[in-house]
């Protein structure tokens, strides 16, 4: 009867129900009404206010059981857009105990805001930058989810900065945090540059090695920074390379361009550099250059036929001899990395296909063409769309979702939240997400263990 009754109340319009007698049985004992109380606060963003002083004595004294900490976290995320729990969430950043920063951190991340709050940026950067009682994964987190606005954004780039730089700090995060820069590096000092090159290793696991070829495609680097990173790219795997390629449109200089060309004749990757992704990055380089990087697509070009040869002469390298173990293996490891975007039970990412019943419904044959030639079909509802921003920005991904803000699933397995005012553009691609070139970067052996491994699984391995 109450439930039926704050129903009505709420329908009856605003001056019928107030925050007055709602708040009070947020509380309630029967959960009926406690959960109708709850559902009917979440409608009333302008009883901010109130909610604000409901939430001020939890954030003081957290709950202590686990369920309820998790409860109250999902509560203030569902609240976040309102101006008051804004300032409630930056009030206790800034001067809550450390579970209680963590907890608001969390609800802020969840909250997924289409900008960042203004009250947000200062304790943001000062969780960044302080040298005690910073909390950089969980701050991380936060502008990951929600893009500062452009009169925020030197202060917050200035955060990351320092961050980057700090050496107390792992190097995974000191990545991310140059990678959260909403303009890339303006200038990438020595100690820096020498990170990004380690970061690059084959030995590093993809994710670190995708992050920092995504900083450096998006550094401002000397000529003689760029020459140095023509020595990183004939090891580039086919995730990363297409990532640093960018980073050379800066140049016109004949020598750098020649080095490039140089270097992507070498490149494990290069089976993953389109015409479509190269020509763009020659076009400001004389002649010379040009042509000759026509000439070095035209050794990578093939057609159909050629593809069909090559996978009978994979297929008959590979038929036999696969161990199913070691294939498992190879599936996790740093050097494939399948399971950065592919999952298996319940383990794996999440930016691919589902592979956990994937040698039920597809021929080994078909398993090895999705692996060596992953542009020639795309799996439904994980096709590749591209799109440009307002900047001229190009961001490939997976479409999430649309509407005001578009949602991207990024192949490193985070998301891209781009407001639809900055999109200028939205096209299908032409390019899987899922790299080309495991043929020349993994050995029959291993192609022959991989494929065991896939035609084996089933549910519940």
């Amino acid at each position: 009867t109450r439930r039926a009754a704050l129903v009505a109340l709420d329908q009856m319009g605003r001056d019928a129900l107030t925050s007055t007698t709602v708040v009070p049985l947020l509380d309630a004992g029967e959960s009926v009404v406690r959960d109708t109380a709850w559902w009917i606060a979440e409608r009333h963003p302008d009883w901010g206010e109130a909610l604000g002083g409901y939430f001020a004595p939890l954030l003081a004294n957290l709950p202590a059981g686990d369920d309820e900490r998790a409860l109250l976290e999902r509560r203030l995320a569902q609240f976040a857009a309102t101006p008051a729990i804004q300032t409630r969430l930056a009030r206790t950043a800034t001067d809550g105990g450390a579970r209680a920063r963590a907890l608001v951190l969390s609800a802020m991340a969840q909250a997924r805001l289409k900008t960042l709050p203004h009250s947000w940026v200062a304790p943001l950067t000062g969780l960044l930058t302080a040298s005690e009682a910073r909390m950089p994964e969980r701050v991380l987190a936060v502008l990951r989810a929600s893009p500062p606005e452009k009169a925020d954004a030197p202060l917050i780039d200035a955060a990351l900065l320092g961050a980057g730089r700090d050496a107390d700090l792992p190097v995974a995060l000191r990545l991310e945090a140059l990678a959260a820069m909403s303009g890339g590096l303006p200038r990438v000092e020595p100690e820096v540059f020498t990170v990004l090159q380690k970061a690059l290793a084959p030995s590093e696991p993809v994710a670190l090695r995708m992050t920092a070829a995504s900083i450096f495609g998006r550094a401002r680097l000397d000529a003689a920074q760029l020459l140095a990173l023509t020595a990183a790219i004939p090891a580039a795997g086919p995730m990363e390379l297409p990532r640093l390629l960018p980073a050379f449109d800066q140049s016109v200089d004949p020598t750098i361009g020649a080095a490039l060309l140089d270097a992507l004749a070498l490149a494990n990757g290069r089976s993953n550099v389109s015409p479509e992704l190269l020509r763009p990055r020659l076009a400001a380089y004389p002649e010379s250059v040009r042509q000759r990087g026509e000439a070095l697509l035209a050794t990578w070009r093939s057609d159909a036929a050629r593809q069909t040869k090559e996978l009978d002469s994979l297929m008959a390298g590979v038929r036999a001899g696969g161990d199913h173990i070691r294939g498992q293996l190879l599936f996790n490891s740093p050097k494939a990395a399948c399971n950065a975007c592919h999952a298996i039970g319940y383990k794996g990412g999440k930016i691919g296909p589902d592979l956990t019943s994937i040698g039920q419904i597809r021929s080994e044959r078909d398993l090895l063409e999705a692996i060596v030639f992953p542009n020639a079909s795309f799996a439904r509802g994980f096709e590749p769309v591209v799109v440009t921003t307002t900047t001229g920005e190009s961001v490939t991904g997976v479409l999430k979702s649309e509407g005001e803000v578009i949602v991207l699933g990024l192949v490193d397995g985070q998301e891209r939240r781009i407001p639809r005012a900055e999109v200028a553009d939205l096209q299908p691609g032409a390019i899987s997400l899922m790299p080309a070139g495991f043929a020349e970067q993994l050995s029959r052996q291993e192609l022959a263990d991989l494929l065991a491994f896939l035609k084996g699984t089933r549910w519940g391995a």
